[in-house]
C-alpha cells in the first residue's frame, strides 16, 4: 500500500492539503483509546480554537459545535424511546445503550466484485454493502474517584468479515457479511501515582496505534489509509494502562497477545506497546503522539511473511488551528526480522499522511487525506511496490443522527495492483467514487 515519509514532510503536505482550497479538511478519531479529535471536538460541545480576542460577543452561528455527534451523546432515550425497566436501570448504573449502522455504494474505474488492494473499507466496486451495524453497552469510568466500567461492542457486516479474528464469533466464508465482538473488555481508574490517576483496560481492545479507527462514526471518511489497514487496523487482547502524568501528558504501555486476538495468543511471545500523547500547549490545540509497539506478531503481515519479530513506530502531530480547521500528520515506519518470504532478511515498509477537516459549516465538513505508502519488500500488501492515494470528500449532517459522506479517491503505484480479484489485466491507477450512509442512535 503506502509509504510514510518524515513528520516535517507530513506537515508540509497536511498544509499544502488545506492551503489547496476550501475542499480540503478532515480530522479524525483514532481507534484506540478514544483520544478523538475531529469527533470530540464536536461531541463535547465546544470549539477547538481560541475565541476572538476583540471582546466582541459572537453569533449564535459561530458559538455552535461544529463537527459531527457521537453515537453516545445523541440520546435517543430522551426523545424516541420512553423510559422502561431497561433504561431506568441502566440509568441507575451508569451504563449506556448505543449504536449505529454505516453502509454505502462504492463504483471503481478499474472494474467490478471484490478489489485487490483498496479502498478499505468500501472494497466491492459497483456494489452497495452494509458496512457495519454496531451495538455498544458501556459502563464509562468515573476519572475523580475510585471506579470500574466495561465496554461490549459488537458488531456485523461487511467489516467484521474483513477484520474477523481467526476464532472469532460468527461466519469466516462469506466476504459481505460476518460478526465480531470488536471490544470487550472490563476498565478500572485507580486516583493513584498522579493527580490524573491511571486507567486500566483490561481484555479484547482496541490497539492504542494510528489515528484513523474501524468504527465509522470515529472517523471522518468513507475509505481509510493504506497505513491503517496493512500495518494497523489493530484490536487485540491485553491489559494496557493510561497515565495522566500531568494535564498535558499521558503515558499509556501494556501487553498484548498479538495481532487480532480475541482472547487467543499468537507468536511464541507477547507484544509490547508504548504510546505518550503530549499537548505542547496548555489549551490543547497542538498534540504530539509517538508509539512503539514490538513483538513476534503485533501487527498483520501478508501470506508468508511473518518474521521472527516484528516492531513498528510511529509520530503523528494534531494541530488545531481554529475552530474550523484542523491539520493531522502521522508518519510510520516498521520492519520484520528474518522475514521467511524474503530470503529471512530485514523487510521493512514506511509511510506518511497528511489530512485535514474544514468545519465548513455546521452542517457541513471538508475532509481530505493524501498519503504515500512504501512496502519495500512486500511484507505489507505482498507487492513490493510505492503506493499512493488521495481522497477527498464531505460529510453532511442534516440531524444529529444522521450522516451522509461522499467520497471521491485516487489510488496509483509502481506496479500493477489495482483491479477485482478476478480481473486478468490488474492496473497502476484506479478512481472510486463512493457514497456512505452514517445512522447513529
Amino acid at each position: 500500500m503506502k509509504l510514510r515519509p518524515s513528520s516535517s514532510a507530513t506537515l508540509l503536505l497536511a498544509a499544502l492539503i488545506s492551503s489547496g482550497g476550501a475542499a480540503l479538511g478532515q480530522s479524525m478519531a483514532p481507534e484506540v483509546v478514544r483520544e478523538t479529535t475531529y469527533a470530540d471536538s464536536s461531541s463535547n460541545g465546544g470549539s477547538s480554537g481560541p475565541q476572538p480576542g476583540n471582546g466582541a460577543t459572537e453569533s449564535a452561528e459561530s458559538q455552535a459545535a461544529l463537527g459531527p455527534v457521537l453515537p453516545e451523546n445523541i440520546r435517543l432515550t430522551d426523545s424516541l424511546i420512553s423510559l422502561n425497566a431497561l433504561t431506568k436501570w441502566g440509568a441507575a448504573h451508569n451504563v449506556r445503550f448505543f449504536g449505529w449502522a454505516d453502509g454505502g455504494y462504492t463504483w471503481a474505474s478499474t472494474g467490478t466484485g471484490l478489489l485487490e488492494v483498496e479502498p478499505r473499507m468500501n472494497r466491492f466496486g459497483d456494489a452497495w454493502l452494509l458496512n457495519q451495524a454496531a451495538f455498544v453497552v458501556e459502563r464509562a469510568l468515573n476519572e475523580e474517584e475510585w471506579s470500574w466500567g466495561f465496554r461490549s461492542e459488537f458488531y456485523m457486516g461487511a467489516d467484521p468479515a474483513l477484520l474477523h479474528p481467526l476464532d472469532g464469533f460468527g461466519p469466516s466464508d462469506n466476504p459481505r457479511f460476518s460478526t465480531d465482538f470488536r471490544q470487550a473488555y472490563f476498565s478500572f481508574h485507580a486516583p493513584i501515582l498522579t493527580d490524573g490517576g491511571v486507567d486500566f483496560k483490561l481484555g479484547r481492545q482496541y490497539v492504542p496505534l494510528g489515528y484513523e479507527t474501524t468504527m465509522a462514526p470515529y472517523r471522518p471518511l468513507y475509505s481509510l489509509a493504506y497505513v491503517w489497514l496493512y500495518s494497523q487496523n489493530g484490536a487485540t487482547t491485553g491489559a494496557i494502562a493510561t497515565i495522566h502524568v500531568n494535564p498535558r501528558l499521558d503515558v499509556i504501555g501494556g501487553v498484548t497477545l498479538g495481532v487480532n486476538s480475541l482472547f487467543d495468543f499468537r507468536g511464541r511471545a507477547p507484544c509490547y506497546i508504548a504510546r505518550g500523547l503530549y499537548w505542547l500547549d496548555s489549551d490543547k490545540r497542538t498534540k504530539l503522539v509517538g508509539t512503539f509497539y514490538t513483538g513476534p506478531q503485533p501487527i498483520a503481515a501478508a501470506k508468508g511473511h511473518i518474521g521472527k519479530w516484528q516492531t513498528e513506530a510511529e509520530l503523528q502531530l494534531i494541530h488545531e488551528v481554529n475552530r474550523r480547521l484542523t491539520l493531522v500528520s502521522e508518519t510510520n515506519f516498521g520492519w520484520d526480522n528474518r522475514d521467511p518470504a524474503n530470503n529471512h532478511h530485514t523487510s521493512k515498509w514506511y509511510g506518511t499522511y497528511g489530512m485535514t477537516v474544514i468545519h465548513a459549516h455546521r452542517l457541513l465538513d471538508v475532509n481530505s487525506r493524501a498519503e504515500w505508502f512504501r512496502d519495500a519488500d512486500g511484507s505489507r500488501i505482498g507487492t513490493r511496490a510505492n503506493y499512493g492515494e488521495i481522497t477527498t470528500g464531505i460529510n453532511f449532517m442534516p440531524t444529529r443522527a444522521v450522516n451522509f459522506r461522499p467520497e471521491v479517491r485516487w489510488d496509483g503505484a509502481d506496479n500493477r495492483v489495482f483491479g477485482p480479484t478476478n480481473a486478468s489485466h490488474l492496473q497502476r491507477h484506479q478512481w472510486t467514487y463512493a457514497f456512505e450512509m452514517l445512522l447513529k442512535f
